[in-house]
């Protein structure tokens, strides 16, 4: 839930709030109360006034999870690099590793006949 209060100088009989510039049908105290709220649709800019008073805006976003991170371009450009990096590392440790391993084999080798020579014509 989310409530939205005028500052003391409104009139709450006559208070209005509008939303982007669009009268909140309905609401006319000096609390403006949203049960649910959803970040995308309820966003906004918000403006409480009344006919005897200055008015009074804010501009409201809030999350609506706990745990919420907002993640922001150079953020992600960021995750992206540092996951490339690490891929690599990881490819060229694979590629030296197993180059190591070939280099530390014992060849083997198919022979014909007796002592790995081919014999000619006698």
């Amino acid at each position: 839930m989310v409530v939205l209060t005028c500052p003391e100088e409104v009139e709450s009989n006559t208070a209005k709030w509008e939303k982007d510039g669009v009268l909140i049908q309905g609401a006319n105290k000096t609390q403006h109360v949203m049960p649910t709220f959803s970040e995308v649709e309820d966003s906004g800019s918000y403006t409480c006034y009344s006919d005897s008073s200055k008015k009074n805006s804010l501009y409201l976003k809030a999350r609506v999870c706990k745990n919420c991170i907002e993640v922001t371009l150079m953020m992600v450009v960021a995750i992206i690099i540092a996951d490339i990096c690490f891929t690599l590392g990881l490819l060229l440790l694979v590629y030296y590793w197993s180059k190591k391993r070939k280099t530390n084999a014992t060849a083997v080798m198919r022979t014909k006949g007796a002592g790995g020579r081919t014999r000619g014509k006698s």
